[in-house]
């Protein structure tokens, strides 16, 4: 079997990988190690902070660890909104073109910068929570809010696509939920949801998403 390390933005990513994706991809034989939060600080004891993309350098830091084990794949799941400066490409990114333009082309910098043959970048387009909009009734149903349902709807529709809800300070995703739902809690709510909306829905709404996921099926593949 494959095996695949993940370098994940924080405690939401780590928990939907672990239980989404990680039964999903060992299906197709890729085996999904415990995925890797990015370290925030480190203490001189070996213990520390997680969670969060401060600063380009703790990405590579990271990532190089990570590479330094000699048979495994290695991933990422970090956030294209918020991304720190001094991220490779990102001069690049705000010039012309699609968000899907942009977004592949930061990829591509962030794997000319990492340059190493078993690295797949991965930017999470716009950010991890737009995946929740790729089934507005199953949100609304968790939080008991019937006309939730078509708020959500009709941001999703605006903007063209989940992944196409922009990077604006007040208009992310995440910052979309928090202002429609008082009690939204990211690392417990978006996980669950996003394992009832289920890979077939995420893949259906989430084109970068759909991409990348068949990038890491065909790891498994003899």
């Amino acid at each position: 079997m494959t095996r695949l390390l993940m370098l994940v933005e924080g405690q939401s990513e780590e928990i939907f990988v672990k239980r989404v994706l990680t039964p999903h991809l060992a299906s197709y034989g890729v085996h999904v190690a415990h995925p890797v939060v990015l370290w925030t600080k480190r203490l001189p004891a070996g213990s520390g902070f997680r969670g969060g993309a401060v600063g380009w350098q703790q990405i590579l830091g990271d990532l190089r660890r990570l590479l330094g084990d000699s048979d495994a794949w290695v991933t990422t799941m970090l956030d294209y909104y918020g991304l720190p400066k001094g991220f490779p490409g990102q001069q690049a990114a705000q010039g012309a073109g699609s968000a899907q333009q942009k977004v592949a082309r930061l990829e591509a910098s962030f794997a000319q910068a990492i340059n190493h043959q078993r690295f797949i970048p991965f930017l999470a387009l716009h950010e991890f929570e737009a995946w929740l909009f790729s089934d507005s009734e199953t949100v609304a149903d968790y939080f008991g809010q019937a006309k939730l349902a078509n708020r959500l709807h009709a941001i999703r529709s605006r903007a063209g696509g989940p992944e196409l809800i922009n990077d604006g300070q007040t208009t992310h995703p995440k910052a979309r939920l928090s202002a429609l739902i008082a009690d939204y809690k990211e690392t417990s709510d978006g996980p669950t949801l996003l394992h009832r909306i289920g890979i077939a829905a995420l893949r259906a709404a989430c084109p970068h998403f759909d991409a990348w996921l068949k990038r890491l099926e065909s790891l498994g593949k003899p």
